[in-house]
């Protein structure tokens, strides 16, 4: 006796596989370096806030390398004082760097540490501010 073919059942049998796979295996979230880091660009200058609670300021490495900015320092641990049951933050040394979309002016550059948030002010150099071209 004869069977016939029925390509839908191996299409269906695919899909529970590919189903199963992701039901067993979840896709796992992206991973971001502390700190956390925001950009923002204004007219003249980019702004880069970092999260750092429990950071002190006067631990903090700050470092404008080419058009990179690089942020180094420690968060300390706090293990001693109270032992964790569950643990999610991170603790120990750290470095970050932040790529800048242009060259910034070495000379004009503001970092303030305020209530656990790092804001860096860096302006423009005159080379990446947009020029107007006058038409004779």
């Amino acid at each position: 006796m004869y069977s016939t073919y029925d390509i839908f059942e191996d299409v269906l049998g695919l899909r529970n596989m590919v189903d199963r796979f992701f039901s067993d295996n979840p896709i796992p979230r992206r991973r971001v370096d502390f700190p956390y880091v925001n950009l923002y660009e204004d007219k003249d200058e980019v702004e880069i806030t970092a999260l750092l609670p429990g950071v002190k300021a006067d631990t903090l490495n700050i470092e404008l390398v080419d058009t990179s900015l690089v942020i180094e320092g420690e968060k300390p641990s706090d293990i001693e004082d109270r032992p964790y049951i569950r643990k999610e933050r991170e603790f120990g040394k750290f470095r970050k760097s932040v790529r800048l979309p242009y060259r910034v002016d070495m000379n004009k550059i503001q970092a303030e540490m305020r209530e656990g948030v790092l804001s860096i002010r860096l302006a423009k150099a005159e080379e990446a501010k947009p020029k107007k071209i006058e038409v004779k």
